[in-house]
């Protein structure tokens, strides 16, 4: 993770270092063509684009077609601009309308990237033509078509990767959800399917086993009382190794019942091989959870899991649980995003429904980055095995 962090910020440098670059070659020809102010106000629009490129490469997608045009819209008319107040109309700033839809194939559709890539199309062949303030003449018809197809291709090329890595990470989120959610059922699954393994073990070692051992402490307690001499004290010996194997076999079969949730390994194998974010899982040692809470548990770290790689955009995920005070407490916070209007959606609600169902509470924070806290009392009678519900 720490790798594709540093990967994105070199992109992003390199990213401005050719802006600043194209602007200091486009902007001395400004400068030797143009008067004081006009030279001013290119700057200031050429400055004005990397900031608007920035904010628009640094946002969270909106919701909605229209925040997401009104996101990218202002770079592309300012690459729109600086190119066509530019006085070499096939120059370097044209290079700025590549990295302009580049940056909108981040949040557009292809059906708005398409237009957007026209709109450029249409500004490559105005700066060619002679409509920039400081262009002398009209470009020959053959370099023009030769110009506005290469920088549309371009355009094409560089959307069509973007986009595709888009999907290619989103595709990436949407197979690490289903991974956890699979995860926690199949631990559930497990738990539930060994607990009901372990009560019919323990049920046959106390109708079977323990039904014959006691016949035979029975017999041999009427041996004793019909053998004489030295055989009388083999009889003895073997009816105390019945009983005594008898109550190991009673022993046995009370641990088994009482035998409880591994929750520690089902967590575990919830949070293992997420590979974005990266989930840092602490369990005090001493926790003592009934059944009864591990199940809620379990769905609560893998809503909490999914909610993160969904929508957080975090690179760190904490998790830890623990008890005190008869409160089972689960804390998660990741250091992504947040959120300072926070809906609940189905998951969390149906999370919410399960921890006041136990007698808890569920609260949750939206900056910074996303908390969740999950309380349950410790005390809680358990009927039967661990159940396995369907991921909310």
């Amino acid at each position: 993770m720490e790798r594709r962090g540093s990967m994105e910020i070199w992109a992003a440098l390199s990213l401005l270092v050719v802006c600043v670059l194209v602007g200091t070659v486009e902007g001395a020809m400004v400068w030797d063509r143009a008067s004081g102010g006009y030279f001013a106000g290119w700057l200031a629009i050429f400055v004005l684009f990397l900031v608007l490129l920035g904010v628009a490469a640094a946002r969270r997608t909106p919701a909605t077609a229209i925040g997401r045009l009104a996101l990218v819209a202002p770079a592309v008319l300012a690459a729109s601009a600086v190119a066509l107040l530019s006085p070499n109309p096939g120059g370097m700033s044209l290079i700025l309308l590549v990295f302009g839809t580049a940056i909108c194939a981040h949040h557009l559709d292809l059906r708005l990237i398409a237009i957007v890539i026209s709109w450029n199309a249409l500004v490559i062949v105005a700066a060619l033509s002679g409509v920039g303030p400081l262009v002398e003449g009209s470009a020959p018809i053959p370099e023009l078509a030769l110009a506005t197809m290469l920088y549309t291709l371009l355009q094409v090329a560089s959307a069509v990767m973007v986009w595709s890595q888009e999907r290619v990470a989103e595709a990436l989120r949407d197979v690490t959800v289903a991974h956890v959610e699979l995860q926690s059922t199949s631990a559930l699954l497990a738990e539930s399917s060994q607990a009901q393994e372990r009560l019919r073990i323990s049920r046959e070692l106390h109708d079977v086993l323990g039904h014959q051992l006691t016949v035979l402490s029975v017999e041999l307690e009427v041996a004793t009382h019909q053998v004489d001499g030295p055989a009388r004290e083999h009889v003895v010996r073997a009816r105390t190794l019945a009983k005594e194997l008898l109550g190991d076999v009673r022993s046995v079969v009370g641990t088994e019942r009482e035998r409880s949730f591994d929750l520690p390994s089902a967590l575990a194998r919830v949070a293992q091989e997420v590979p974005h974010p990266r989930v840092h899982l602490d369990i005090d040692p001493a926790l003592d959870v009934g059944d009864g809470h591990s199940t809620t548990l379990v769905r609560a770290v893998q809503e909490v899991t999914t909610n993160t790689i969904r929508h957080a955009e975090a690179e760190n995920l904490w998790i830890s649980l623990a008890s005190a005070d008869g409160i089972v407490r689960l804390e998660a916070r990741d250091d992504g995003r947040g959120a300072h209007r926070l809906t609940a959606g189905h998951g969390l609600n149906g999370l919410r429904e399960r921890v006041e169902a136990q007698g808890g509470r569920l609260d949750i924070a939206g900056s910074p980055g996303f908390k969740v806290l999950v309380e349950l009392p410790a005390a809680l009678p358990v009927d039967g095995p661990v159940g396995v519900s369907v991921p909310a």
